[in-house]
């Protein structure tokens, strides 16, 4: 049976609207598949914010790595606080309100000790690229619209991507454990 031209022009455009309702690649699917790291020496900025389910705050923050020197300035809202971390590999000292001075062996204690809980500080440094701490110990799912890892009893979901030359680069980062949470949300890279 053959259909008349006014049906098949029908089923045509029922077609073409179906198809086009189908969703489209998002930037986070194609952008995952470059590489994720943007190497040793770089910077962001953007804001982050820290809550333990009862108490929490939030900032500008600047994060500057070469190799194992990282310096990463905080900055409350209003001037209500901030704290400059300094980090190599024997020292962390961190500088709070441009006026106490903090020292300790590793920069996760005198984060933990500042904010009251206990931070991820050494894993912190990976997930900000997009990358766990231990790629063996950790667990990595993709969706549609980001990836998620597992690992040290948190969750790191990461649902905002950006391109780059050579690289893809997280620019929205949730780590949740319990009632713990940090999140960021970076506005720029830059390589050194």
């Amino acid at each position: 049976m053959l259909l008349k031209p006014k049906w098949f022009l029908s089923i045509v455009i029922i077609l073409l609207l179906i198809s086009g309702c189908q969703s489209l690649p998002s930037k986070s699917d194609s952008c995952r598949q470059f590489k994720d790291s943007p190497g040793t020496s770089f910077q962001f900025n953007g804001k982050m914010a820290v809550s333990d389910g009862a108490e929490g705050g939030s900032g500008r923050l600047t994060w500057q790595q070469q190799s194992n020197f990282v310096e990463t300035l905080f900055k409350g809202p209003m001037s209500q606080g901030s704290w400059l971390l300094t980090e190599t590999e024997s020292e962390a000292i961190m500088l709070v309100d441009n006026r106490e001075t903090y020292t300790a062996n590793k920069a996760e204690q005198l984060v933990s000790d500042f904010i009251g809980w206990s931070v991820p500080w050494q894993a912190l440094k990976s997930w900000i690229k997009g990358r766990p701490l231990q790629s063996n110990r950790a667990e990595v799912q993709f969706a549609a619209n980001g990836k998620t890892i597992y690992e040290q009893g948190w969750q790191i979901n990461y649902d905002q991507y950006r391109s780059y030359p050579d690289a893809c680069l997280p620019h929205s980062i949730t780590a949740s454990k319990d009632s713990y949470r940090i999140k960021l949300i970076i506005s720029s890279w830059q390589w050194l």
